[in-house]
């Protein structure tokens, strides 16, 4: 099951980043979910609806492009120890 909004309003629940291109089954990294609020301002974007921040804390897939990269941070290896968006959908 993926990710949904069951999870405590502050967030901070850890969770798997699935990759958002095919293969979808391929884990990317863990992470811990920061906050859903559509308003949340990550990278100089608004999150949105379908995007909940996340702080990146293992890679697995070192090589993985970010659905939303942002000055400097382009890749998954890249945003260790960051926040980054990352879509609800890809989240597990």
């Amino acid at each position: 099951m993926l990710f949904s909004n069951i999870f405590d309003a502050l967030g901070c629940r850890d969770v798997i980043l699935y990759n958002v291109v095919r293969p979808y089954d391929v884990p990317m990294a863990k992470a811990t979910i920061q906050t859903q609020n559509p308003r949340a301002i990550v990278g100089g974007t608004a999150l949105g609806v379908e995007y909940c921040e996340v702080v990146v804390n293992h890679v697995f897939n070192r090589n993985a492009v970010l659905p939303r990269p942002y000055e400097g941070v382009t890749t998954i290896l890249e945003a260790r120890g960051r926040c980054i968006a990352w879509p609800h959908d890809r989240v597990m």
